[in-house]
């Protein structure tokens, strides 16, 4: 994952503070509202997308990395999913397929931009969500969603890489690339994320066995320590791939952790194991604590926030650091959710509701967002970008998933934009999910998610006793 120099930042070079122009604020306890921060921000952002010039279909403006227009992508079928919302529908069955590549491997041969194995593999965990929405590509002529997210596995499997720190995944495809000799979390996370969302699609017995290989070798090389109630639950950067594999990057931020977390609570649920229920469980209780802990409370001390701790607070996080928002509340909601007929207390509640109000504040009513959600206003000295965006709608997404109810989890074929299932889910207003209110009721013949359930009762329990 890399960062690249935003054409904005040299506007937003002076410090300005934060004020409050038309906030988007929310009440979390009314999906009508969620629902139209969650539209005025997402127009915000596919007109971004679209007004770019030149236009390049299928990818964001250059400055950001080619898995962020994967993450773009997720986040419109989230939308789809969640409000019922099939507007952007068309513009990602068409956009989506520009960047497969004529192998199938989103790496397109004709693409500017460098494509690393962190890149493909965000690509692949949306072509992952789209399979387990159910959906057809609605030209049969392209690949089904399942067989791009199975060749991305396969090609992994094909570079796993024994040589050095005896396996694991460069964080580079070429040996002539720099950041060859680093094997990180985030490509070994996305490729166990991804190995445990097809065991738990499939049954297929290898795609767990791989699941637990990595997830082994991530704690055997001391990138994560999530294996008794000593551990922590951290997980690190990566390690270098020389010098013994002894020289660990442990620097963190929520994106390493929300794969692991992910794909944890999935491996729980497919194999009742209580190995995998004590890794999901002490995961979750570090990214709780640091990603939402104590030194990120605003106001009276009562509110917790969402906070890229390595680099918000300095104010020099990346573009790509930038949209680890994105990908922790998406990681974290299905988590939470995925609990097929099964009703059960939400995880980090305070804090997932406390973060969407506070996204809905820093969001204007014209759809731009700032990042640092704990200014509790919009300031426009701060960056509206495509990361800001997508955070910001997952964090309203994550609710409207928690209070919608379980989805419905059998294996369906439909092109039909997907919705929740009503009721059945997690209800409550401080602690877990709030009882949502809704003046319309789910499109009765979409359908959402086929694969194996998550149990995450104990996960939770664990969690609550942190807030």
């Amino acid at each position: 994952m890399r960062s690249k120099l935003s054409f904005a930042s040299a506007l937003l070079a002076s410090a300005q503070m934060p004020v409050a122009l038309g906030q988007l604020n929310i009440d979390i306890n009314n999906a009508d509202t969620l629902k139209t921060a969650a539209a005025t921000v997402m127009k915000s952002m596919v007109n971004d997308y679209t007004s770019q010039q030149p236009f390049s279909v299928g990818l964001l403006p250059p400055e950001y990395s080619f898995f962020e227009s994967a993450l773009f992508f997720n986040t419109i079928m989230d939308y789809a999913a969640y409000t019922g919302d099939s507007t952007y529908n068309s513009l990602f069955e068409k956009d989506f397929f520009a960047q497969v590549g004529s192998d199938s491997d989103f790496m397109p041969s004709n693409s500017s931009q460098r494509i690393d194995n962190d890149d493909v593999g965000y690509w692949a965990l949306a072509a992952m969500t789209a399979a387990e929405f159910g959906a057809k590509p609605a030209n049969s002529s392209n690949p089904s969603y399942l067989s791009l997210a199975t060749k991305v596995f396969n090609n992994y499997v094909s570079r796993w890489d024994t040589t050095a720190c005896n396996g694991g995944l460069r964080w580079q495809i070429t040996s002539s690339t720099n950041g060859y000799e680093f094997k990180d979390t985030q490509s070994n996370g996305i490729f166990f994320e991804l190995s445990a969302r097809l065991g738990a699609y499939t049954g297929n017995k290898t795609y767990t066995d791989w699941a637990t290989k990595i997830f082994d070798w991530t704690s055997k090389t001391g990138l994560t320590d999530a294996e008794s109630s000593s551990g922590g639950g951290v997980v690190y950067a990566g390690v270098t791939a020389t010098g013994g594999c002894k020289n660990i990057d442990k620097s963190f931020f929520s994106a390493q952790s929300a794969n692991y977390i992910y794909g944890s609570a999935a491996m729980y649920n497919t194999t009742k194991s209580k190995t995998w229920l004590t890794r999901a469980t002490l995961l979750a209780g570090y990214a709780s604590a640091t990603y939402f802990g104590p030194q990120m409370y605003v106001d009276d001390g009562s509110s917790q926030v969402v906070v890229e701790t390595a680099c918000e607070f300095q104010g020099n996080c990346t573009l790509s650091q930038k949209a680890g928002k994105n990908i922790l509340f998406r990681s974290l909601a299905n988590a939470i959710t995925l609990n097929a007929g099964t009703n059960i207390s939400s995880i980090m509640p305070r804090q997932l509701n406390n973060s969407a109000t506070a996204a809905g504040k820093s969001c204007s009513d014209q759809g731009e967002c700032a990042f640092k959600w704990s200014d509790l206003a919009y300031n426009p000295a701060q960056t509206s970008g495509f990361g800001e965006k997508t955070a910001a709608i997952e964090a309203w997404l994550t609710i409207l998933r928690r209070a919608n109810g379980t989805p419905d989890l059998a294996a369906a074929q439909s092109s039909t934009p997907p919705s929740t299932t009503s009721g059945g889910g997690a209800s409550s207003t401080g602690g877990p999910a709030p009882t949502v209110t809704q003046s319309g009721k789910p499109n009765s013949g979409a359908t959402l998610m086929a694969g194996s359930a998550l149990g995450l009762v104990a996960v939770v329990s664990f969690l609550q006793a942190l807030l």
